[in-house]
């Protein structure tokens, strides 16, 4: 493991505000509610909320070792996978016996919950696309919200029906607007 993998959150506080002892390195924890920070005494300056399609997650990090430090990382996604479904009722999701059961049964299908590096992925690069649509609505708002329309999945024509109505703005301009705010953020992704 490169130590650019182990150093990714060096600019995080651990959870209890104690310094990182030599030779290890901070990892996230899913923080499941205010009741565990309030008993386990979390320093709670050192709580972050981050976002994963809209949902707020609060995370704090953890001292571990270089060789638990991949195993932290998969529980984490795990733990947030997990979260994030049981408050979206998501079916995919299944507890680890359950798995085992499906895994004995023949003809079954079980999900693996051990496998989360499509979840990182996707929830990573959910958080690299909601940075960019704010970034572009802080330049222009309009195009923020176009963006926003796009990834709420709306169509074009209901964009269009949208924004000719909040923005009072006629079918070619409307149209324009959309290329505009797409190319932007086009533009944004590439610099650099």
């Amino acid at each position: 493991m490169s130590d650019i993998n182990l150093n990714q959150y060096s600019d995080k506080r651990s959870y209890n505000n104690l310094p990182v002892p030599e030779g290890q390195y901070l990892a996230p924890f899913l923080v499941e509610n205010w009741d565990e920070v309030k008993a386990m005494n979390y320093h709670r300056d050192n709580l972050e909320t981050w976002h994963f399609s809209g949902i707020p997650v609060l995370v704090a990090f953890t001292p571990v070792t270089p060789e638990q430090f991949s195993g932290t990382m998969k529980l984490f996604w795990g733990d947030v996978r997990k979260y994030i479904a049981n408050l979206n009722g998501d079916p995919n999701v299944i507890s680890y016996d359950k798995f085992l059961e499906d895994m004995e049964a023949e003809g079954e299908g079980g999900y693996d919950p051990a496998q989360t590096e499509s979840f990182e992925n996707t929830t990573l690069l959910g958080m690299i696309i909601d940075d960019l649509i704010r970034e572009v609505g802080e330049k222009n708002p309009r195009y923020g919200r176009i963006l926003n329309l796009i990834k709420q999945e709306h169509t074009k024509g209901e964009i269009l029906e949208v924004i000719l109505k909040e923005y009072g703005i006629k079918k070619t301009q409307g149209y324009s607007e959309i290329r505009a705010a797409q190319k932007m953020a086009k533009d944004l992704y590439y610099a650099d």
